[in-house]
C-alpha cells in the first residue's frame, strides 16, 4: 500500500514539474520574424536579403531559415540559409524569368524562440 501511494505521489510530482516547465517556456518564448530587407524589385544577380529577429529587435545569428521563391505558375526554388553574426542571410538570384514572385520564409524556432512563416512579394525585372 505504501509503495502504491509513493508511486502516485511521484507521478503527480512529475506532472506538476512538466506543467510548470511548459508554462515557464511559454512565458519566456519570444516571437520571431523574418524580414525581407532587399528591394521588392530585383534583377538576376541581385540578392534576396533577410534578417531574423525577435519582437525586441534582437537578431539571431547561426539560425537556419528556409526560403522558397515561387513563381506565378507554382514553380518553386528552395534554399536553406544560415544567418550570419548580424542575423542576416541572402540568396543570389540567377536564371529567373521576368515576372512576379512570392518569397516564403520559414523559421522553425527553438525552445525559447517561436516559429515564423512569412510571405512577401518580389518582382524580377531585368529590363527586357
Amino acid at each position: 500500500m505504501k509503495a502504491k501511494n509513493l508511486v502516485i505521489l511521484l507521478i503527480i510530482l512529475i506532472l506538476i514539474i512538466a506543467i510548470g516547465a511548459f508554462f515557464f517556456i511559454q512565458s519566456n518564448s519570444h516571437n520571431t520574424k523574418v524580414e525581407v530587407i532587399s528591394d521588392s524589385t530585383l534583377q538576376n544577380g541581385d540578392a534576396v536579403q533577410i534578417v531574423l529577429k525577435d519582437e525586441y529587435r534582437n537578431v539571431y545569428p547561426g539560425e537556419k531559415v528556409h526560403i522558397k521563391i515561387l513563381d506565378d505558375s507554382g514553380w518553386a526554388d528552395n534554399y536553406d540559409v544560415v544567418t550570419d553574426d548580424e542575423g542576416e542571410a541572402s540568396v543570389v538570384l540567377s536564371t529567373f524569368e521576368n515576372g512576379n514572385y512570392t518569397i516564403h520564409t520559414n523559421y522553425n524556432g527553438t525552445l525559447f524562440n517561436k516559429p515564423y512563416h512569412g510571405v512577401d512579394s518580389l518582382v524580377i525585372d531585368d529590363g527586357y
